[in-house]
């Protein structure tokens, strides 16, 4: 990867800093204002003194200065494609705080802006920009590649504002209606459930996605739940909208006594469409084996714990890999925005800059 042109790769000027050290009455000394430097002597604005603010002073992070930026945190080889579209979005928001403050800075020093607005707009660049320490060194002291996701997702949620994120929450539920219960609910990973329990599968995503789901029994068979032609829904599933599985009011799978042990659910949601699953669902809805990227996530959880088996399963190139694990965060708090409130057995969201979830749901089949 390039060197960085990140706004740490040189010094960085921070005028707001100087804003916390003013008081609106007029103490501008502690900024560097009403220095010797005849460049900083006063100017009226608006009949009133105004010290000007020095806009080339320095201003470290914790006093000290953080090379290349988050592109050159150490990652390495190990970091994969969506990683570094992270680590670029995160130095391209930093810089444009840093050239934000520069412009607020002359924007004071030229009366286009009052004490009072430029307190609350530089106050609010300085708190954003003061979490850049710790989450910088949270990436690159990271032991394990679970660590560093991790903390890349929480560096790329706090420093990329909301609107320029690229991000799909996701809520999966399994319903279940045991043969001695009078009404269904939504289960847990792991649950078991008896044969002759009613099943019924829910999704919703928070954006407008493209979804598939895949079920495979204690006999590796693999049966293709969404997208089916039978189904009237049709990808990508609208922002926010459920999809039942199966769709018709009361419907439900039961399960019977020739599957007994691990039932897998296999769960994929997309912002794009993934042709390589399109082409694999298409084989196997005919009759055909699990081929392709439908056999790489149906081994999704093969492998997961071993070392360095990271998350990449890149489903757009059909990959075989062996060590394939799943991918995005589950969720433990509430509902995310955009998602449902229905009880939901795990929510899920893309990891930092990250367009695909990759889950498994699993529950035992018991007689």
């Amino acid at each position: 990867m390039p060197r960085s042109t990140s706004v740490f790769a040189r010094p960085v000027q921070f005028a707001f800093a100087c804003a916390l050290a003013l008081s609106l009455a007029g103490a501008m000394s502690a900024c560097g204002a009403g220095s010797s430097d005849p460049k900083l002597s006063g100017m009226k604005c608006g009949g009133e003194d105004r010290p000007q603010l020095n806009c080339e002073s320095e201003f470290k992070y914790e006093g000290r200065k953080i090379e290349g930026g988050f592109s050159l945190a150490g990652l390495g080889g190990a970091t994969a494609k969506t990683d570094e579209s992270a680590l670029r979005a995160i130095d391209k928001e930093t810089e444009q705080y840093a050239a934000q403050s520069r412009r607020l800075c002359d924007e004071y020093n030229k009366c286009v802006v009052d004490k009072e607005a430029y307190a609350t707009r530089s106050e609010n660049l300085r708190r954003r920009m003061s979490k850049v320490p710790e989450l910088y060194d949270n990436v690159k002291s990271a032991k394990d590649d679970d660590e560093r996701r991790k903390a890349l997702d929480r560096a790329y949620r706090e420093l990329v504002p909301d609107e320029s994120r690229r991000e799909l929450a996701f809520e999966f539920s399994v319903e279940a209606q045991k043969p001695s219960d009078a009404d269904a609910r939504a289960i847990a990973a792991g649950e078991r459930l008896p044969t002759g329990t009613k099943v019924a599968f829910s999704v919703r995503p928070s954006k407008s996605a493209y979804v598939y789901l895949f079920q495979k029994g204690p006999d590796g068979k693999v049966n293709v739940l969404f997208p089916d032609a039978r189904i009237k829904s049709r990808n990508p599933l609208a922002a926010s909208s459920a999809l039942r599985l199966p769709p018709a009011a009361g419907a439900s799978f039961k399960l019977n006594d020739k599957d007994l042990g691990t039932e897998r659910v296999y769960i994929v949601a997309s912002l794009e469409p993934v042709a390589s699953l399109d082409g694999a669902i298409d084989k196997a809805a005919g009759g055909g084996e699990a081929t392709g990227a439908l056999a790489s996530v149906t081994r999704t959880s093969e492998g997961a714990s071993k070392p360095g088996c990271r998350r990449a399963l890149e489903l757009d190139d059909g990959s075989t890999a062996k060590c394939v694990r799943s991918r995005g965060l589950t969720l433990d708090d509430a509902p995310v925005a955009g998602a449902g409130t229905a009880p939901a057995s795990f929510r899920a969201r893309t990891e930092a800059a990250d367009s695909v979830i990759v889950q498994v749901f699993a529950f035992e089949h018991t007689t």
